[in-house]
């Protein structure tokens, strides 16, 4: 375990305990509509996956461009009514997402808002909270977030209802999920717990001016991983290139386990990332591969990987240099 011994010189108020901030999440796919159909289907499949693990769905709309910050065809599932085990349901949804979307991009986003503010109030909460920490996979897709904080409004100043208007009716979406279903046979889709095999690794990378905060949300992280009895199976400090493809120096923490509640369990780590990243990226990536299968472990940095703030600059041609000299050892054999 490495844990760094420093002199804290950034004086956040407080830490935030996300059981005690984050009380729900919600899940989309915003797309141009020659690849939104394919989403279709894998909204549909997501909802069967979540009911299955007891995850409550409240709403599950298909959406035309135009709502709010979105300038695509979106759909969400929202997970609002949960009464324990929020961030152990998150965790599954990001699984379920991790390894199901078909290199199409797609955003969980956590609710930290005050459920009781006003309308315009709430609005500008979602912008500062629940949007800036959204978890992005694959990468992230251009959106009018100034929506948050400038709302249109009526001449009563009430916030306009951009919404209802553009919601797709289940006779137009049971047409699109078809047109879906054709590009992807539902044997396409995966069980997470048999695809990921050994857990997941996490990874701040930063450059030097950002170390000394990287380094603080290192140790408190730790510390409350430590709280949740949620234990690393190794954590460490690397270099600029010495991390395989990561390009900035940075720190890993791995939960490498094949014990399949770190399924659930990952949304414990990955919440408490959510509310105290302190504006540096994180990066993320289960573990699908088994040692020497640099494909696969390719495809777990590229395909099945998600962020928080931006996507790191990584240098995925480690991958490929080592699939040669693995196919050069093979050959000379």
């Amino acid at each position: 375990m490495v844990k760094i011994n420093m002199i804290n010189k950034f004086h956040q108020t407080e830490w935030i305990n996300p059981r005690n901030k984050i009380w729900g999440f919600h899940v989309h796919q915003e797309l141009p509509i020659n690849e939104f159909s394919s989403a279709l289907v894998i909204q549909k499949n997501y909802s069967e996956f979540l009911n299955k693990h007891d995850v409550a769905i409240n709403a599950s709309d298909v959406i035309k461009p135009g709502y709010g910050p979105h300038l695509d065809y979106m759909w969400e599932l929202s997970v609002e009514n949960l009464s324990q085990q929020v961030l152990e349901k998150l965790g599954l949804a990001v699984s379920y997402m991790a390894v199901n979307r078909f290199r199409l991009s797609a955003y969980i986003h956590p609710l930290m808002h005050d459920a009781t503010l006003s309308e315009a109030e709430a609005l500008t909460a979602e912008g500062k909270e629940n949007q800036v920490n959204a978890l992005w996979f694959s990468y992230r897709v251009p959106q009018h977030q100034d929506f948050f904080f400038n709302p249109p409004k009526d001449k009563n100043n009430k916030v306009l209802d951009t919404r209802t208007s553009r919601i797709i009716q289940q006779a137009e979406k049971d047409k699109l999920i078809a047109v879906g279903m054709d590009k992807l046979q539902l044997s396409s889709f995966r069980d997470p717990f048999t695809v990921i095999i050994r857990g997941f690794h996490i990874h701040m990378d930063y450059k030097i001016k950002e170390a000394d905060l990287a380094l603080t949300i290192f140790n408190k992280f730790h510390s409350y991983l430590h709280e949740e009895n949620l234990t690393p199976t190794s954590t460490r400090l690397y270099a600029p290139r010495e991390n395989g493809p990561h390009v900035l120096g940075g720190w890993e923490v791995k939960f490498e386990t094949p014990d399949k509640n770190i399924l659930a369990r990952i949304g414990i780590a990955i919440a408490w990332l959510m509310c105290n990243r302190n504006g540096l990226s994180v990066f993320m990536h289960p573990v699908t591969w088994h040692e020497g299968d640099f494909l696969e472990e390719l495809k777990a940095h590229k395909e099945y990987a998600f962020f928080l703030g931006q996507l790191p600059e990584l240098d995925l041609s480690f991958f490929e240099k080592k699939m040669l000299a693995q196919e050069i050892i093979s050959d000379g054999v």
